[in-house]
């Protein structure tokens, strides 16, 4: 008996071990949660106990994404599109709906896209129909309300308005050796569950 759960378990701790080597921060537990079908069937993405997901089906997330951190709240109503890479720190909020000014009842939705290789500041708020584009740095404390899909900036304030411009030039996009969609190795996604309800 105990040999059955340790040799079914062992893959998982293998696929753990080049999980972290992809520096995204979950727990092996966690894992294996979903490999088991634990977790929610339309959730992929890891996720601290502290962060909140609404609506975690729409929300797409990319290669080796860190956006499930403590205190961050994820409202995918009206879709989250997260590119590769991304990072989101603690306590940040990601809204894709929000109240009609006339009728709070009524829900206006609008998706947020957040390009490759971005990274939002803690205590950090984007709005819904945002389009951050590649390498968009927002700085901690700020109010996204508008777009800034050209990317390789920072970005910052209340409302958030462009304190820098980055040159594309010495920017170089890494690659971990090991990729995953979420939970799924790059190389399965698109036999995935996920994949195969939302992009066939």
């Amino acid at each position: 008996m105990i040999k059955n759960v340790v040799s079914n378990l062992i893959p998982y701790f293998l696929l753990y071990k080049k999980f972290c080597k992809s520096n995204i921060q979950v727990g092996y537990f966690d894992l294996l949660k979903y490999k088991l079908g634990l977790l929610k069937k339309n959730r992929y993405w890891p996720k601290h106990k502290n962060c909140i997901a609404a609506n975690p089906g729409n929300v797409f997330v990319g290669i080796n994404c860190i956006i499930g951190r403590p205190g961050n709240y994820i409202q995918g109503a009206g879709k989250v599109y997260i590119g590769d890479y991304v990072q989101l720190a603690p306590n940040v909020g990601i809204l894709s709906s929000n109240h009609d000014l006339y009728d709070q009842r009524i829900s206006n939705k609008e998706p947020v896209k957040i390009g490759d290789y971005s990274w939002v500041g803690m205590n950090s708020v984007v709005l819904p129909g945002v389009e951050l584009g590649p390498r968009t740095i927002v700085a901690a404390g700020s109010v996204v309300t508008k777009s800034f899909p050209e990317g390789f900036c920072v970005i910052g304030g209340v409302p958030a308005k462009v304190i820098k411009y980055l040159d594309k030039d010495r920017f170089v996009p890494w690659k971990d050796e090991y990729e995953f969609y979420g939970f799924i190795p790059k190389t399965e996604f698109e036999q995935s569950d996920f994949y195969l309800k939302n992009y066939k």
